[in-house]
C-alpha cells in the first residue's frame, strides 16, 4: 500500500519532513511551503497518471520527495522518474532516498531546462510533468517560458499536472494547452488548486 494511503506512517514522515521544509523555507526564497503536501493532495495528483509500462514522469520541485515516493510505489520497472530541483539541500536528500533506484534521474537545474534534461536522461518526451513550483514567485515572462517549455516536453496526449495555492493558472494554462481540468484540494495546508492540462495537438 502506498505511503500516502497509510496515515500513521505518513504522519511520522510528515513530522520529520516538516522540519526540513521549515529550514529551507527560511533559507531559500524559492521554497513556498513550510509543510509537505498532504496524502489527500498526493493521491489526487498521482491518480491522474497512468504509470504502467515505460511511462516517463518529470517532477518539478520535488523538495523532500513526497510525491516522488508515491509515484515510484505505483511505477513499474520500465518507468522513469526525472526529478528537477534547484535547492541543494533537497537535492542531497533526494539522492539519499532515490539515488540507488535505476528508474530515477535527479538534476539540480532550473525547470526551464526540461527539454535538455529529458534528452540528457535519454528521453525525447514525457508522459506527465508534475509541478508544485510556485508560479506566483515568477515574473509573467518566466511563467509563460516555463509553461511553453513544459508543453514542448510532453508527448501528444501528455499532461501537465499542477498544484498551486492561488488560482492564477486558470488564466495561464489555456494560453498553452488544449484541454484543462481544474479541481481543489481542501485537505492540505494550504488548500490547493489543482490542474491537469493536456496537450492534444502538435
Amino acid at each position: 500500500m502506498p505511503l500516502a494511503e497509510r496515515p500513521l506512517q505518513y504522519l511520522a514522515v510528515l513530522a520529520k519532513n516538516t522540519l526540513v521544509y521549515i529550514k529551507n523555507f527560511i533559507e531559500d526564497r524559492d521554497v513556498a511551503s513550510v509543510m509537505p503536501s498532504s496524502p489527500f493532495l498526493v493521491r489526487r495528483m498521482v491518480r491522474k497518471m497512468d504509470l504502467d509500462g515505460s511511462c516517463v514522469v518529470v517532477e518539478y520541485g520535488p523538495a523532500a520527495g513526497v510525491f516522488s515516493r508515491s509515484i515510484l510505489e505505483k511505477m513499474g520497472p520500465e518507468g522513469r522518474l526525472i526529478l528537477i530541483e534547484t535547492n541543494a539541500d533537497f537535492v542531497r536528500r533526494l539522492r539519499e532516498q532515490f539515488g540507488g533506484d535505476p528508474r530515477v534521474e535527479i538534476f539540480q537545474e532550473p525547470a526551464q531546462d526540461v527539454t535538455r534534461l529529458l534528452e540528457q536522461a535519454g528521453h525525447e518526451e514525457a508522459d506527465y510533468v508534475l509541478s508544485g513550483i510556485p508560479f506566483s514567485f515568477l515574473s509573467e515572462e518566466e511563467r509563460h517560458t516555463l509553461i511553453d517549455a513544459t508543453r514542448q516536453s510532453l508527448r501528444p496526449g501528455g499532461a501537465f499536472l499542477v498544484y498551486q495555492h492561488r488560482d492564477h493558472m486558470s488564466r495561464l494554462l489555456p494560453q498553452h494547452f488544449d484541454q484543462i481540468e481544474e479541481g481543489y484540494e481542501l485537505l492540505n495546508v494550504p488548500p490547493m488548486h489543482t490542474y491537469a492540462a493536456r496537450r492534444i495537438g502538435d
